[in-house]
């Protein structure tokens, strides 16, 4: 085995190195600084709203937790196959030794989905989702396996570039050849920016509101302000007045009276949320998320603006597919294509494809109405049409039809594949 696994049963030791540091924190910086490792190690960096951010805080948040979730899941989840290119078009290649691997389990540990989804979520908080492969004696790939994102840096040594990342406290170096990287958007083309960070204030802002919302219903749900006293109060004085309001606080006793003494009135100085658009403000926060994100706000169950697009949410759905999730899987593509291949295979043409069709169909109606104009008019087969529909082929389904010419045809039910 010559994977991670193998090298830590080698023994291999960490290697002391300044670069330790970069490898789970970034680059290093003035310790007082608000981006520094140390800060972002205790919490994040410091923003306007007084909330830190960093990528794992930023998932308390549920719209970023959401727009994670959904985009991750989505990606792993879609069928993924090896196919060779032909003069006939693509043939989907079963035989391969990671056609199975690549589509169920890439290593003994996870399933596809599970290593796919941690690697892209990777990808979208800390914005590298990098994983090793595996190979034989031979340099065939025989398995995947992700790296955890914040314990795995990019480097340059002796003008080379070299993958670091630290695996039960070990320092590991990897080949750029043996290791699968997908980022989100960069500067150099060689590493990218984390979304968190770029967008720390807003979702910093969006944090603070859920605190404030917190803090205003354990107030009672009522705003701040002073108590007013006709006279001057002793220290003694402002002590017990304090004291006395503030054992009546809290949810527990939100609709028990509260006996204010000696005159003294309550003057509510704040700005009520319902007039400071507090609701109006938490609902723009997370249209933030969506465009950090790529995720329509429906998804985020945000009901605003869902016909904003089209013909509607459906519409909404295929740009979602178009323009977020094809960027991402043409990156896995992409990456898969060069480095899981040998040079021999390459040449005849070998590549992994997603199918992407079921995101991309409409309703049962447009469907029909798709497939029956390819029949007619003979630029598509039956068993094409089955194949998306996730149907059994019919022996007669291989060649161009008619409609009326299918409509003759003896029709069985076929059975869902297994």
């Amino acid at each position: 085995m010559t994977g991670f696994l193998g090298r830590l049963a080698a023994g291999l030791h960490a290697a002391t190195s300044p670069d330790l540091q970069a490898v789970q924190f970034g680059s290093s910086e003035s310790i007082g600084g608000s981006g520094s490792w140390i800060m972002r190690a205790l919490g994040g960096g410091k923003t306007s709203a007084g909330i830190p951010v960093n990528e794992v805080s930023a998932l308390t948040y549920p719209a970023v937790y959401g727009a994670v979730r959904i985009l991750s899941g989505i990606i792993a989840q879609l069928p993924i196959g090896i196919f060779r290119n032909t003069p006939e078009g693509m043939v989907a290649v079963t035989d391969h030794p990671l056609s199975w691997k690549l589509s169920k389990r890439p290593n003994p540990n996870m399933s596809s989905f599970t290593a796919r989804s941690m690697q892209q979520s990777g990808a979208l908080l800390w914005g590298n989702g990098c994983a090793e492969i595996e190979r034989n004696g031979r340099g065939q790939a025989t398995g995947i396996w992700p790296l955890m994102a914040d314990r795995t840096n990019l480097q340059i040594v002796d003008q080379r570039l070299i993958y670091r990342t630290r695996i039960n406290g070990q320092s590991i170096t990897l080949d750029p050849d043996d290791v699968l990287h997908v980022k989100s958007l960069g500067t150099d083309g060689l590493w990218g920016l984390s979304p968190i960070g770029q967008a720390r204030e807003a979702i910093s802002m969006g944090l603070a509101m859920e605190k404030f919302g917190g803090k205003f219903f354990a107030n009672d749900a009522k705003s701040g302000g002073f108590l007013l006293h006709p006279g001057k109060l002793g220290d003694a004085g402002k002590k017990n007045l304090a004291d006395s309001v503030q054992d009546q606080g809290g949810n527990e006793n939100a609709h028990r009276v509260k006996v204010l003494e000696e005159g003294v009135k309550f003057v509510q100085t704040t700005i009520p949320p319902e007039d400071a658009q507090f609701l109006a403000s938490r609902a723009m926060q997370i249209e933030e998320v969506s465009r950090i994100f790529g995720v329509p706000l429906v998804l985020l169950s945000s009901h605003e603006k869902t016909s904003s697009w089209g013909a509607g949410v459906e519409q909404l759905m295929i740009a979602f597919a178009q323009f977020t999730i094809a960027e991402w899987l043409k990156q896995w593509e992409d990456e898969y294509d060069y480095k899981l291949f040998t040079d021999d295979e390459i040449a005849q043409g070998y590549c992994v494809r997603h199918n992407l069709n079921a995101l991309l169909r409409g309703d049962m109606t447009a469907r029909a109405a798709f497939y029956q104009s390819g029949i007619a008019n003979k630029w598509l087969v039956p068993n094409e049409v089955r194949a998306w529909e996730n149907l059994n082929k019919v022996p007669w389904g291989d060649e161009p039809v008619t409609v009326a010419g299918a409509a003759t045809e003896p029709v069985k039910s076929e059975g869902l594949h297994e």
